[in-house]
């Protein structure tokens, strides 16, 4: 089947698992240079809503796939990559199509449990730790709503160290139920977000800003929780409907893995525009009954795409501003960190406003070389304002 067919009607899955596979194929070969063992856990395993009879669309398929990518090519260099997997389900028919995939694969030791994450925390712990000293886990939480992962609960997951985590913060869901005045569903809340305090963060907020207070006061949590030196966010939209469906939350302590998770998710927002033609333009032929002429890509208005690019480049672009302005000379690593670290903005974004300022005489580049044409993360290079 392709990959159209594979995802029809669920194009958020296809962004989601584009930029799984992208991130764990580069991650897969990194921590395979310096780890013997890499330890993958998904803790939502499902399967859910997959097309393909071999489950090739589900992300623990892909996952493991890119997996054998890079046991492959430390096989050629003479070199043994263990490969452990760990999949949770607590639905027990999707637990059984789960178990019958597990027990084809002969490559990779994989353990499958049929309960909730909350209650499987400990075995987690002791199937990452059963791994070595030369282990290296990634923990992804693809949850279908908000609860079942409170900030409490997977808290000893996010302080593994070495490891990295990737959560789907189901941004559509909470936005509708935010304010509810329901009190199991604002217990539900606290839990998710670690506190309370995310209601004071939201207070008087709506649309995006809304959405930007929510996003900031989870990843701040979890940057606290798991001492994590960066978390990233990109953001997933509704294929038929401009609005954000969800967050994907990255958590790490090396700037390797938000430069890699930056390149997926720039990779990603093409694959996502063109799958969001498609799904409007079948809702437009469903509706009138009528195929229309043109292809989806030719009909489509990433108007709104957009309008969220202006939105978090320009914010970026002042806060780098002020803090150039305000320190006079910063390394050019902290502005990186600064930059990062918001959805839709990339590196290329950070070198073209340099070289605007260049240009105008309103900053120069200490400490490059003079065939360096640009600052360069870890090369000790400094802004300095003038």
């Amino acid at each position: 089947m392709s990959t159209e067919e594979l995802y029809s009607g669920r194009e958020q899955t296809l962004v989601k698992h584009y930029i799984l596979e992208k991130y764990i194929e580069r991650f897969a070969h990194i921590i395979g240079s310096f780890c013997q063992t890499i330890t993958y856990v998904d803790c939502f395993a499902g399967p859910w809503n997959v097309y393909s009879p071999n489950l090739d669309d589900s992300s623990f398929s892909i996952a493991l796939r890119q997996l054998r990518e890079a046991k492959a090519t430390y096989a050629d260099l003479g070199r043994t990559l263990k490969l452990r997997c760990f999949f949770l389900e607590k639905d027990r028919d999707a637990f059984d199509k789960l178990q019958r995939f597990a027990a084809t694969v002969q490559d990779a030791e994989i353990l499958c449990r049929n309960c909730e994450l909350e209650a499987a925390i400990d075995e987690i712990l002791q199937f990452v730790n059963a791994g070595g000293r030369g282990s290296f886990p990634f923990i992804f939480i693809d949850p279908t709503g908000w609860s079942g992962f409170g900030m409490d609960r997977i808290g000893p997951l996010l302080k593994l160290n070495p490891g990295e985590v990737l959560i789907n913060l189901m941004t559509g869901h909470i936005r509708r139920f935010i304010e509810s005045p329901d009190e199991h569903t604002q217990d539900s809340f606290k839990a998710l977000f670690g506190s309370a305090d995310f209601q004071q963060t939201v207070a008087g907020l709506s649309g995006i800003h809304r959405d930007d207070a929510l996003i900031e006061a989870y990843a701040a949590n979890v940057r606290k929780t798991g001492g994590f030196n960066y978390v990233c966010s990109a953001i997933v939209l509704h294929p038929e409907k401009d609005r954000t469906h969800f967050h994907l939350i990255y958590a790490t302590r090396d700037p390797k893995g938000v430069e890699v998770f930056k390149q997926a998710e720039k990779k990603a927002m093409s694959v996502m525009e063109a799958a969001r033609a498609d799904a409007q333009q079948r809702k437009r032929q469903t509706k009138s009954g009528q195929t229309e002429l043109f292809g989806s890509d030719a009909l489509h208005h990433p108007g709104y795409y957009e309008s969220l690019r202006e939105h978090y480049t320009s914010r970026v672009h002042d806060r780098v501003l002020l803090l150039l302005q305000g320190q006079k000379r910063i390394a050019y690593d902290d502005i990186w960190d600064s930059t990062l670290t918001e959805p839709l903005v990339w590196e290329s974004d950070l070198k073209e406003w340099i070289k605007e300022w260049i240009t105008k005489g309103e900053v120069r580049i200490e400490g490059r070389e003079p065939k360096e044409r640009t600052p360069k993360r870890e090369h000790g290079h400094y802004l300095v304002w003038q």
